[in-house]
């Protein structure tokens, strides 16, 4: 009887210990979460802070792309009003008076851009180029804007002679190049009916407008006027250049990348 009773009285102590271990865990957990709780609702805060001068009507994915701020950690006290955490947040938007270095960039300094002109995705050195196209050079209801592609021109070009002039009757050979790789699509034409219109035709026929380098307008320019050009489109993000070998039809055929050093030298194209 008294063993039985021991027993009874170590089980009930023994269960006591582990229900007060049990609480202590439970309070040990609570104090942690409202802890982070704490810590989340009135600690540090991730904002984006301007490195350089912002001007008026700079659009927002010129802010972003440019680099045109930091990340920065900041008390809770020192929050700015409408403070821009996620560059996201940007696109689409311009900004409604220069915002200065150092400033926090906020949704008050940023409004909805109410144009459609592409010279807001243009960045300085760059300057938009439109180019007339058919269904099958300009990929005509393929590309869209924000798309990137490669610009491939060819040119009938006459052997010259050891002066560098062209040989009178010499036969025009045929030489093709990647004049730019990797171009922003700015706006491009979309399939339609006959006889009605779309965004991107010109008076004279569909249009597709490109973002070209400041250094690569003049050739581009050479190339629409005096060339016949074509467009390649990129897959998105990073991708394999295509290369900028001169190619002619002897190289296709051979299925080699470039045209051979005597086509180069009679072409002037090795110069």
């Amino acid at each position: 009887m008294m063993t039985r009773v021991l027993t009874s009285r170590f089980g009930a102590f023994g269960a006591a210990i582990v229900l007060a271990l049990t609480a202590a865990a439970l309070v040990v957990v609570y104090l942690q979460n409202h802890d982070s709780s704490l810590k989340s609702s009135s600690g540090e805060a991730t904002v984006l802070v301007a490195t350089r001068t912002i001007p008026q009507f700079t659009p927002g994915n010129q802010v972003v792309d440019g680099k045109m701020f930091r990340e920065d950690t900041v008390s809770a006290d020192a929050l700015a009003d409408g403070a821009i955490t996620d560059p996201d947040t940007l696109k689409g938007l311009v900004a409604r008076n220069d915002v200065y270095p150092g400033e926090q960039l906020t949704t008050n300094q940023f409004q909805k851009s109410d144009t459609t002109s592409v010279a807001v995705k243009l960045q300085p050195n760059q300057r938009a180029i439109a180019f007339p196209v058919d269904p099958a050079s300009g990929l005509i209801g393929q590309l869209q804007a924000g798309d990137h592609v490669d610009v491939v021109a060819t040119f009938d070009v006459l052997p010259l002679g050891p002066n560098g002039i062209p040989l009178t009757g010499a036969q025009a050979i045929p030489l093709t190049r990647t004049i730019v790789s990797n171009a922003l699509v700015l706006t491009a034409p979309q399939p339609v009916a006959t006889g009605s219109a779309s965004a991107g035709d010109s008076s004279h026929g569909p249009s597709l407008t490109l973002a070209i380098d400041t250094d690569q307008v003049n050739s581009v320019l050479f190339a629409q006027e005096k060339g016949s050009v074509w467009f390649a489109m990129r897959p998105p993000g990073s991708s394999q250049e295509v290369g900028t070998r001169i190619v002619d039809v002897d190289a296709v055929l051979r299925g080699v990348s470039q045209a051979r050093v005597n086509v180069l030298r009679l072409t002037g194209a090795n110069r």
